[in-house]
C-alpha cells in the first residue's frame, strides 16, 4: 500500500493523494498543497510544483529524460529560470552529454562494453579502468593500467579503491569498509 498520512511531531498532518495505481498527485500539509505532480498518459511525472518552485520534465520517445528546467515563480506569470538541464544519449542509451544551467556541461565516455571509463567538465576529468572481469582497478587520474602486477583484482574482490579499503568474508561478502571518515562493519545472515 502506500502512505497516506504522516503525523508530524507538533500535531499537523501530511497528506499523501494518489490517483490510479498509487501514482502520486498531491502533498498536503493540513489545507495547504506542499507539491502537486502532473503525470502524462504513461504516468511519467512531467510537472512538478513545491511552493514557488516549478519543475518540468521532457522526455524523448524512448521515455528518456531529455530536459529538466525548474523555473521560480507563481504559475500564469513568466517564470524566471533557476536550473536548466538537458541531457543527450547515445544510440546504446548511455549519458553522452548534461548541460546544467549552473554547472555547465558534462561530457561521459564509455568503453565498447559500455562501461564508464571518463567523465569531464570544465571543473574536473575522472576516468576509470577496468580488469579483464569488470572489476574497478584503483588508478587515479592520469595513470594507465599495465600489464602484470595491480592490473588485476585478486578474487574478484577490490581491497582498495581511492582510499577506501575493503574486508570480505570467506563467501565473498563485504564484512568491513574502512576509510579516513571511519570503518563500518556489516553482518550477514545464513541466507546471505
Amino acid at each position: 500500500g502506500n502512505r497516506t498520512e504522516t503525523q508530524m511531531p507538533d500535531g499537523r498532518t501530511l497528506r499523501y493523494l494518489y490517483y490510479g495505481s498509487g501514482h502520486l498527485q498531491q502533498i498536503n500539509l493540513g489545507r495547504d498543497v506542499i507539491s502537486e505532480f502532473t503525470r502524462d498518459h504513461l504516468h511519467r511525472e512531467v510537472q512538478r510544483s513545491q511552493g514557488r518552485l516549478d519543475t518540468r520534465r521532457m522526455y524523448d520517445r524512448t521515455g528518456r529524460l531529455t530536459r529538466k528546467l525548474t523555473c521560480k515563480g507563481m504559475r500564469g506569470v513568466v517564470p524566471e529560470t533557476f536550473i536548466d538541464r538537458e541531457y543527450a544519449y547515445s544510440g546504446q542509451d548511455e549519458l553522452l552529454k548534461k548541460r546544467h544551467s549552473r554547472q555547465g556541461v558534462t561530457d561521459y565516455f564509455y568503453d565498447t562494453t559500455g562501461r564508464i571509463t571518463a567523465c569531464r567538465n570544465e571543473a574536473y576529468l575522472d576516468s576509470w579502468q577496468y580488469d579483464a572481469a569488470a572489476n574497478l582497478l584503483d588508478r587515479r587520474q592520469g595513470e594507465t593500467a599495465q600489464a602484470g602486477a595491480g592490473s588485476v583484482v585478486p578474487f574478484n574482490r577490490i581491497t582498495s579503491y581511492r582510499g577506501l579499503h575493503y574486508r570480505y568474508d570467506e563467501y565473498g561478502r563485504v564484512v568491513e569498509k574502512r576509510g579516513r571518515n571511519g570503518t563500518q562493519h556489516y553482518r550477514w545472515d545464513a541466507e546471505h
